[in-house]
């Protein structure tokens, strides 16, 4: 029986590409759920609950009743963006079978090095200011036990703010314009959604949204428009920020 020819059987095996996911075009279920979250979150309809007789009673202070309407906005756009998204989430964790330590490096190593960008240009603007936002979850901290707000801020939150800024405004949004300008879009939309109803905005206050907003941008592009990496990516930056305000800040502000 003749063997089958190789011209060259030393040459090395061919090497595995990066995958790239298909986030496929956007259907009626993503403008739904990006509809409930611009009103929830956007117009902020949720905060109406707290008019409801008996809601703020409810909780045993001011930061635990807008926790509870957090939730409330977290678990409707949550369960509306894991049906829609959860295929797309469920097949980009095979990004992490090519290059695996490297990508699994990237986490920490693209966390910390956001870090000490956002420190740096701070130090040269002068005078940092806190967010609203960040003054609210600090807020929270002292009122919410860890585990429920880890559940939210450290879960639920970060699958939904990349289901939409970057699997719908990157990922299907590109099917239509240039990918880099989907980024920008994507980067400048997540730093305001920060300050929506703030009432207020500092440059300084900003710069740390800034700069994640670009490393999970980068990275989501780079990984192959993988779901799953930029939702690991943003699940240890929410974790590492939100176990410092319970261990590390009650120190400091004593």
């Amino acid at each position: 029986m003749q063997q089958p020819h190789h011209p060259y059987p030393w040459a090395p095996a061919p090497r595995r590409r990066q995958p790239v996911f298909d986030p496929g075009p956007m259907k009626r279920g993503d403008v739904v759920v990006l509809g409930i979250y611009v009103v929830l979150f956007i117009f902020g309809a949720a905060g109406a609950l707290t008019l409801l007789p008996g809601f703020v009673e409810a909780f045993k202070d001011a930061e635990s009743a807008q926790f509870g309407v957090n939730l409330i906005m977290y678990v409707v756009v949550f369960t509306g963006a894991m049906i829609m998204g959860f295929e797309a989430l469920r097949t980009s964790f095979a990004t992490f079978t090519y290059y695996p330590w490297v990508k699994y490096l990237m986490i920490p190593g693209g966390w910390l090095g956001s870090l000490i960008i956002s420190a740096i240009v701070l130090v040269s603007l002068g005078d940092p200011v806190k967010s609203e936002n960040q003054l609210a979850i600090e807020g929270m901290t002292q009122s919410v036990p860890f585990l429920t707000m880890f559940v939210v801020t450290a879960i639920m939150g970060p699958f939904v703010e990349e289901y939409i800024f970057r699997h719908l405004l990157i990922g299907k949004l590109s099917r239509r314009l240039n990918v880099w300008l989907c980024v920008a879009i994507s980067v400048v939309l997540f730093t305001a959604l920060h300050f929506v109803g703030a009432g207020s905005f500092d440059v300084t206050s900003a710069v740390p949204y800034t700069m994640l907003g670009i490393v999970m941008s980068v990275a989501y592009v780079l990984t192959g428009k993988s779901l799953a990496y930029s939702y690991v990516f943003h699940v240890f930056n929410n974790a590492v920020a939100l176990s410092l305000s319970y261990t590390v800040l009650p120190l400091i502000q004593q």
